[in-house]
This record gives C-alpha cells, sequence and structure tokens, in this order.
C-alpha cells in the first residue's frame, strides 16, 4: 500500500527506510512516499514542497525488489498525489538514471529535470462540469417555462417537449456524476482507469432518450385512439418553441465543441441530446403552426414523428457509447500505428495489434518479430524505444504494451 508521511510521522518506518537506503535523508520539513506491504518498506521517495511545485530529493527501491516496475508505480502515484493538490510540476536535481525519468516525461531545464503540466488533466474535468452544469441550469428554466407556457397555451406537444427537457436534467446529473468518477486517476485496483464510467454514462442517456420516446409517442397514440376533442393552441406556444430550438441548438454547439476538446463520450452524448431537442422544438413549432391554421388533429401527429426521431438519436447513442465499451477497435487508428512502425523503425513484422478504449484513452497491445539472434537486452531496448516514440506521437495513447516474438528462419 502507499503512505505519505510527513517526517515526524515515519515512527517504525523511520528505521526500516534507513535499512534500504544507507545514504537517507531526514527533512524535517519533507513528506514521505511509502510503497509498502504488511511488514517492510519496498520503496520511498522524499519529496519537499515549494511555491513552484515538488522537488524530488530521493526515490529507491529495496535492492531485492527492483526491477519490478514498484519504482514506477510509486512516481505515478507522486504524480496522482501531485495532482489532486494542486501541485503542477515535480523538479529533480542531481538527477541519476536520466533517461528513465524521460520516458517518464520529465523533460531538461538548466541542468535539472521537471515534469511540467500536471494540472492540465485538471482542465478536462473542469470544462467538461462547466458545461454540463450549464446545461441543468438552462434545461431546468427552459422545461418549467415551456410547461406552464404549454399548459395556459393549450398544446400537449409543448407541455411534452417540456417534460423531455426536463428529462435531460436527469441524464445531465448523470452526465455530472461520470465526469467526476471518471477523471479519478487509475489505481492498483483499475490499472485501466475509471474513463469507462463516462461511456456507461452515455449509455444511459441514451437509455433516457428511448425511454422519453417510448412515453411521447405512448401518450399521442392513446389520445388518437380514443378521439379525444383536440383544442387549438395559442399562438404565443409558437413563439416559446422557436425561442427553444434556438436555445437548444446554441447549447448543442457549445456542449460539442467541449466534448471534442475533451474527447468525453458522455459530454458529446449530452450534446447529441441537445441536438435532438433543437429538432423535437422544431417538430413542435410545425405541429403549432399545421394545428392553428389547418386542424388541431397535426399537434399530435407530429408529436408522433419527432418522438420517433428521438428514440432513433437515443439507439445511436447506446449504439456509439456501447462501442467503446466493448472495445470496438478502430481499423484506421490500428492501421496508422502499423505504418507508423514500419515507417519509424527496421522492424518488418508486426501483429496482433489491440487496442482497449477508456473514455478518451487508448491501451495498446501488439506484437513485433525480431532475429532471434538479438540479445534480450536489444529486443528490450528496441520495445522500450519503440514503446515510448509512440506515447510521445500519440496523444490518445495511455500505455503501450509491445511482445516480442523471433524471426522463423
Amino acid at each position: 500500500m502507499y503512505r505519505v508521511l510527513s517526517a515526524e510521522e515515519l515512527g517504525d518506518n523511520l528505521s526500516k527506510v534507513k535499512d534500504i537506503d544507507e545514504d537517507f535523508i531526514y527533512e524535517e520539513k519533507g513528506k514521505y512516499f511509502l510503497l509498502t506491504d504488511k511488514k517492510n518498506v519496498l520503496a520511498y521517495a522524499l519529496i519537499l514542497e515549494t511555491d513552484d511545485g515538488y522537488i524530488l530529493k530521493r526515490i529507491l527501491v529495496k535492492l531485492e525488489k527492483r526491477y519490478q516496475s514498484l519504482g514506477t508505480k510509486l512516481l505515478d502515484h507522486i504524480i496522482n498525489y501531485a495532482l489532486k493538490h494542486g501541485i503542477d510540476s515535480i523538479k529533480i536535481e542531481n538527477v541519476i538514471g536520466e533517461s528513465y525519468f524521460e520516458k517518464k516525461g520529465f523533460s531538461k531545464e538548466s541542468g535539472a529535470l521537471i515534469y511540467h503540466g500536471i494540472q492540465k488533466k485538471n482542465e478536462r474535468l473542469k470544462d467538461s462540469v462547466k458545461g454540463t452544469w450549464v446545461s441543468i441550469i438552462i434545461n431546468v428554466l427552459l422545461s418549467i417555462f415551456k410547461i406552464i407556457v404549454g399548459i395556459f397555451g393549450k398544446s400537449r406537444a409543448l407541455v411534452a417537449d417540456g417534460f423531455h427537457s426536463m428529462s435531460d436534467v436527469v441524464g445531465s446529473v448523470v452526465v455530472l456524476l461520470s465526469i467526476y468518477f471518471g477523471n479519478i486517476p487509475e489505481d492498483e485496483d483499475h490499472p485501466y482507469g475509471h474513463e469507462k464510467i463516462e461511456s456507461i454514462a452515455g449509455n444511459i442517456v441514451g437509455v433516457l432518450l428511448v425511454l422519453t420516446a417510448f412515453e411521447l409517442v405512448r401518450d399521442s397514440v392513446v389520445s388518437l385512439v380514443k378521439g379525444v376533442d383536440f383544442v387549438i393552441p395559442m399562438k404565443v406556444t409558437i413563439f416559446v418553441a422557436l425561442f427553444s430550438v434556438i436555445v437548444k441548438y446554441y447549447m448543442y454547439l457549445y456542449k460539442k465543441k467541449i466534448g471534442l476538446r475533451t474527447k468525453s463520450d458522455a459530454v458529446l452524448a449530452d450534446a447529441r441530446e441537445h441536438k435532438s431537442d433543437a429538432v423535437s422544438s422544431m417538430g413542435v413549432v410545425l405541429g403549432l403552426l399545421l394545428s392553428i391554421y389547418v386542424n388541431p388533429i397535426f399537434d399530435t401527429l407530429v408529436s408522433i414523428l419527432v418522438s420517433l426521431f428521438i428514440g432513433k438519436e437515443g439507439i445511436n447513442i447506446i449504439l456509439e457509447t456501447s462501442n467503446n465499451i466493448l472495445d470496438k477497435q478502430d481499423k484506421n487508428f490500428l492501421k496508422e500505428i502499423e505504418k507508423y512502425v514500419y515507417d519509424s523503425t527496421e522492424i518488418t513484422n508486426i501483429h496482433d495489434i489491440l487496442m482497449r478504449v477508456s473514455g478518451h484513452k487508448i491501451f495498446l497491445s501488439f506484437h513485433i518479430r525480431v532475429s532471434k539472434d538479438m540479445t534480450v537486452y536489444e529486443a528490450h531496448t528496441l520495445a522500450d524505444d519503440l514503446k515510448y516514440s509512440l506515447l510521445s506521437d500519440f496523444e490518445e495513447l495511455r500505455d503501450v504494451i509491445i511482445h516480442i516474438d523471433y524471426i522463423i528462419d
């Protein structure tokens, strides 16, 4: 388990840390990050917090536990800890193992290594949360407005459209929760992160759309079958429906922009719901015009067509977000990876390329064939260099696993 202790809190762990580090540094104002099992300290790091960020003074793994990625796990934990506490950079002076830290994202600056931009991970969260809160507030106000005007203006289509907007509030709340949980950093129990929650939330929004469409169609069909007396709506309802079209289309563009920038399935699904709302309200406008100037039955007929369109949008959202949950393979992206490997290296065989999607991240794995005369060190170096080249040149990649096969004569 991971522990973060002050110098005073080290207690019994102080002697354990000293046992694995002959050059142990005791800093009264330092933070000690420990990776432990039930009895021992397996790795530790010393961090000094300054106004400019963290300074990593020391990081060491117990001798018999080295080459088990414990140092990498501890460093990832430090970065995630910095993210949660508003720290934007980590600096290392007197660097040992420079190439390792460069592969982890540190860059050389004035004789030191610095990891910049930790808080950029939070920009995605802030943009998504802000956009979703805007959706919730506007949908609540707009739905209340449409329901009230629909009731007094004698338009069942506008009332139904108002309840449709109210159902969007539920979808936006689901999206808001998914954004929060989806941006929790990966941990040992969830090594691929929590971003799939976003796709699940997008799926829920799609289901809400389908259910809303079903209810609207059912109510309208029942009215037609029963042959109820249809009342001519008031003209003011037309202007309210037009106002709804404008607001909803603007919200669609606004949320789509955020969703594309943050690569959030849930936000994009919410954006498409705004688009379907705009079309729904446009259908209401048409129904109101026909009801007022031709026959009041058109209000109900058009509402059925609009409801069917809403259901279609919901099904499309379910299918798209389900593809991410089920890790549908993007063949064009995989071909791009294959081309990159062949163009950038002397590797002549890459196969079994697979991708796992988690929110806006992609985890990639594939096999390469190398000469059977190549040493383990040479093969590992080749795979390592290729991995970090891919991570540098493909922003959407979160991790790459490369399996080494030998070329059969």
